[in-house]
């Protein structure tokens, strides 16, 4: 089924959401989850990639399940890319194929500011476990660290804080700039369209499908 069709069962308002949303998605920032094990912090990124136009996130599950909690996520994550990876070496090729340098959000003297890292190329950012980080192993194979400078005394945020900071900031920066190539392709936004229209009909049928039974 074409475009015209899906869109025609759904209402002109929600096509034009879809669209003005779609026009606003970034390819040059993706998000790398690493092992996320609280579902309400996997949510609430996923959230927070949505809100700032980050189209794509990549989940490493080599340890932890990816697993949203519906309450918090809202179904926000049927708006999003999500690739899942059983380990972060196969993740970390596909980026670099793809032309991305990769930043771990990891403390360390080699650490730059969030404001200050260059968007000279593609991003890809990690964010590690809530309880050890990201890895070592996984930091080595990154091209730096990241992290959100603090003028108090804590050192640290909560992931799904850290991400949503991190994300704004580096989207902003992003969308200044004024360059077109930073935002999705003709043919990438064509892709992910197709794909929100599908779910948003199959969603409208399955409630119609509900509906008709007498279902609740």
């Amino acid at each position: 089924m074409n475009a015209s069709s899906l869109e025609a069962h759904l209402t002109p308002h929600r096509v034009a959401g879809m669209r003005a949303a779609l026009a606003r998605r970034l390819s040059w920032l993706v998000v790398v989850l690493d092992n996320l094990h609280d579902r309400h912090n996997i949510s609430a990124v996923l959230r927070s990639c949505d809100a700032f136009g980050v189209q794509e996130v990549h989940v490493i599950e080599s340890t932890t399940p990816f697993e949203v909690n519906p309450l918090v996520s809202q179904g926000v994550e049927r708006w999003l890319t999500i690739r899942r990876w059983p380990g972060f070496a196969a993740c970390c090729s596909h980026l670099r194929r793809r032309g991305f340098a990769l930043y771990a959000t990891a403390l360390g003297s080699d650490a730059c500011g969030v404001h200050e890292l260059p968007l000279d190329r593609k991003i890809a950012v990690v964010f590690g476990n809530e309880h050890r980080g990201v890895d070592a192993d996984l930091v080595a194979r990154c091209d730096g660290n990241v992290l959100i400078p603090m003028h108090g005394f804590t050192q640290s945020l909560n992931v799904s804080v850290a991400a949503a900071v991190t994300i704004a900031v580096l989207s902003e920066k992003l969308r200044s700039a004024g360059r077109e190539h930073v935002f999705l392709s003709s043919r990438a936004r064509a892709k992910v369209y197709a794909a929100w229209l599908q779910a948003q009909t199959e969603k409208r049928w399955a409630r119609a499908a509900r509906a008709g039974a007498g279902t609740p």
